[in-house]
């Protein structure tokens, strides 16, 4: 453990180092990271955890992986591969294991969202990530990290709008990628586990509000292909009286939106749209309308976060995504399944002060 911890301290201070990075997963999501990782001039690839044989010889082929730097368990990865931080892309349920783990050597850690499948858990790693002084733990929220969604924050935080009265926002798609043995198609909540943490973190990082409270209900038509609830319907109260209205749906037929939705808000000085063409207009209610022109990025979504990770790293800073903020759209996560199995509106400030106080 403390040498763990001294090579992450090294990396930290060392600006011109490549970060060795060990990348847990090579599912959909972890066959991105891969990718990035050895596109970057700033990274190299410490190795690749996976159960299956035959994504591990992918690896190994599609990017010189040696074999000796593929590994089938997260305690073999982390025990040879020399690795200075881990990319977790394991399913959400393996994902507290694997972070406790890596804090535990002392690695910086940079993780899919969610973060972690309850409250419960995002304690045990808030305990653990306040006792690894020097890791550096980021949670990958990438829809933040585009053109789109940065344009339509900007214009709030410009007070585009004035102030904020109601949001609507809705999602629709049919998501028949099959996961690895099928856990998402297993899970009891694969939309608010899934997607929405998606949703729901960027209404946070565009208004710059927290949620207060949390009314949810499950959807689940008959012809779902997930075993759990694919569907949601929540009125969600955040600061200053505004009130959002989400809908979604991961078995959607007809017309589809984008995977950041169509997002509408509406203001004392107008209304602003992310639109199905991924466009952010303005309207007045005269009639007048306006695309608000969108923000330059040299990256996005995984490319922008792993650069994000790397700059928190070499600062000695917190990254946007870090593990407090996360928790806050984890614990709005957490009260809507509370609230759909309860029928009850639910507090999300009691959820987010019991796991921070940890």
């Amino acid at each position: 453990m403390a040498n763990g911890r001294r090579i992450a301290a090294v990396t930290l201070g060392a600006a011109m180092d490549r970060l060795r990075v060990l990348v847990l997963g090579l599912g959909f999501f972890g066959k991105h990271w891969l990718k990035e990782i050895a596109s970057c001039s700033e990274c190299e690839v410490a190795g690749v955890v996976a159960k299956h044989p035959d994504l591990l010889a992918w690896a190994g082929e599609e990017f010189k992986i040696p074999a000796s730097r593929r590994f089938t368990t997260i305690a073999e990865g982390l025990e040879r591969a020399r690795a200075h931080a881990v990319v977790v892309a394991l399913p959400e349920m393996l994902h507290k294991e694997a972070i406790l783990a890596a804090l535990g050597r002392g690695l910086h850690v940079l993780t899919e969202k969610p973060l972690v499948m309850t409250m419960t858990e995002a304690r045990e790693v808030v305990r653990a990530a306040r006792g690894a002084e020097g890791s550096t733990l980021m949670v990958d929220q990438n829809y933040r990290w585009r053109p789109q969604t940065q344009t339509l924050r900007k214009a709030l935080r410009d007070g585009r709008v004035g102030t904020i009265a109601s949001i609507g926002y809705e999602f629709r798609q049919a998501i028949t990628r099959m996961t690895t043995d099928g856990w998402r198609e297993k899970m009891a909540h694969p939309f608010l586990h899934d997607m929405a943490p998606h949703h729901i973190d960027l209404m946070r990082a565009c208004t710059g509000l927290e949620c207060r409270q949390v009314m949810a209900v499950g959807v689940r038509p008959p012809w779902s292909w997930y075993q759990g609830l694919p569907g949601v319907d929540v009125i969600l109260s955040f600061e200053q009286g505004v009130s959002v209205a989400y809908t979604g749906t991961m078995v959607g037929r007809g017309l589809g939106t984008p995977q950041d939705g169509i997002i509408t808000v509406m203001g004392e000085q107008g209304m602003l749209r992310l639109e199905a063409d991924s466009q952010v207009r303005w309207y007045d209610d005269k009639g007048a309308s306006e695309v608000i022109p969108p923000v330059p990025l040299s990256f996005t979504d995984q490319a922008y976060a792993l650069r994000e990770f790397l700059a928190a790293i070499r600062e000695g800073r917190k990254p946007e995504t870090h593990l407090e903020d996360n928790v806050r759209t984890l614990a709005i996560v957490e009260a809507a399944i509370i609230s759909v199995e309860t029928g009850m509106s639910v507090a999300v400030a009691p959820l987010v002060a019991e796991v921070l106080k940890a």
